[in-house]
């Protein structure tokens, strides 16, 4: 009984149930009006109405799709400037200021400085370069250089070059720390994307416009606004357990 207690994923559940128990909770107590705060019965009902509509699916593929591209090309650029700024302290500390910058600008001016800089159908797109590039940096640079450097003079003595070294020595002992900036990023990424949607509100066949409608379309009844999220968060679950899975089978593998 203490072993299935203590099972992580029993602990997930649990922590499920627990979120569902405290919406019912909140539902109870703040939504006056039907539909200004849902409740998971209502949001679950319209929720089953959404899943029978294929514009649904589009969206969710949209956003995804958008996710993607601008997360690869973020882990991209990361992974060639955080290489290089792990093996040079002085590089490391000549990015520093910016990186510090990026990561201290609201998302939100971001994204209002996206929209007119680039279109407002790929300003979410740059949203999710831009503020996750100095995470998955930080998680390149990081890993590099938290590799034991006697390894690597090691190799260095057997005639290994400096690429040799980059490519076979330090990179493979650096996969578990780039990881978990990969895995941290990789949810944030998507909610990144669906807020940059719904502030620019011109992206069509998204989550986030398809959230912003929504809204515009009743104020007074947020149960769709409710419905849309619940494809999000459940996007997020998966993920997470996702996550918790291959740390726990990283975590086995170098026990």
């Amino acid at each position: 009984m203490k072993k299935f207690i203590s099972n992580r994923y029993t602990l997930f559940g649990l922590g499920i149930l627990f979120v569902i128990a405290l919406w019912f909770l909140l539902s109870a107590c703040f939504d006056v009006n039907s539909g200004i705060f849902p409740s998971p019965i209502a949001t679950f009902k319209e929720f089953g109405v959404l899943l029978t509509k294929p514009y649904s699916y589009k969206c969710l593929g949209y956003t995804f799709l958008r996710m993607l591209i601008g997360f690869t090309v973020s882990f991209i650029i990361a992974l060639i400037v955080g290489i290089f700024a792990g093996n040079h302290q002085s590089l490391y500390m000549f990015l520093k200021p910016l990186m510090t910058v990026i990561k201290s600008v609201p998302t939100v001016a971001i994204v209002f400085l996206l929209i007119v800089i680039a279109k407002p159908r790929y300003a979410p797109i740059f949203v999710v370069i831009i503020i996750c590039f100095p995470i998955l940096y930080e998680a390149v640079a990081g890993g590099f250089k938290r590799v034991n450097n006697e390894l690597v003079q090691a190799s260095q003595v057997d005639g290994a070059n400096y690429f040799q070294r980059v490519l076979f020595i330090k990179l493979p002992l650096s996969i578990p720390y780039i990881f978990v900036g990969v895995a941290s990023s990789f949810s944030l990424s998507f909610k990144l994307e669906i807020m940059a949607e719904v502030l620019t509100g011109y992206t069509k066949n998204g989550l986030g416009s398809v959230i912003h409608y929504a809204q515009q379309e009743d104020p007074t009844d947020l149960t769709r606004v409710f419905a849309y999220s619940l494809f999000a968060i459940i996007i997020m679950l998966l993920i997470t357990l996702l996550e918790q899975v291959i740390k726990h089978a990283l975590k086995k593998k170098n026990d």
